[in-house]
């Protein structure tokens, strides 16, 4: 065998091997709870999670989707980042606060800001993000039927939890707020 054709061999593998090191779509170290958060190492600063959209229902067919951002690494001295989604017949350009109850926890969210508003066919996709305490987050999910009520100008709308989502809110609180 010649040395032409050995390091053909050693090509053809080494190109099969990037190309199989490629096909995963997903960054090394994370980890996914069935489709309601990720997780991802960020090195010294801990573990990111991202709770993927929780669904709650307001009048008038409107939809109010929450997704948060958080890091945790051995202590909740970070915030935790809240994006909420509007969808609705009527574009919402802002919002002066909103609060989130369960119950037992309050937590209220004022500094919003708005991220893009957008037509699709009759209903207005409008998202929003804010920031507030991990800790008062983590207390949230120790209840799973939340009540949010979002507050615009003179006008407020509350929102109320479904059923499917009351239990990805107890799954999350068994999967990722135990580990706190």
């Amino acid at each position: 065998m010649g040395a032409g054709s050995i390091l053909t061999r050693l090509l053809l593998a080494a190109y099969f091997l990037s190309i199989i090191s490629c096909i995963s779509i997903k960054p090394g170290g994370t980890k996914s709870g069935k489709n309601l958060y990720e997780t991802f190492y960020v090195g010294e600063e801990g573990t990111q999670y991202f709770i993927k959209p929780l669904s709650f229902s307001g009048k008038n067919k409107v939809l109010l989707k929450l997704d948060f951002t958080f890091r945790y690494k051995v202590a909740m001295k970070d915030s935790a980042v809240v994006n909420i989604s509007f969808l609705n017949t009527e574009i919402i350009r802002c919002l002066d606060s909103v609060k989130i109850a369960n119950g037992t926890n309050t937590m209220v969210f004022k500094k919003i800001n708005c991220l893009f508003a957008e037509q699709k066919e009759k209903m207005y996709h409008t998202r929003f993000t804010a920031k507030g305490s991990l800790a008062e987050l983590h207390k949230l999910f120790d209840k799973s039927n939340w009540n949010l009520t979002a507050y615009e100008k003179n006008n407020s709308g509350i929102f109320t939890t479904p059923k499917a989502t009351e239990k990805k809110i107890q799954k999350m609180k068994e999967s990722i707020f135990t580990e706190f």
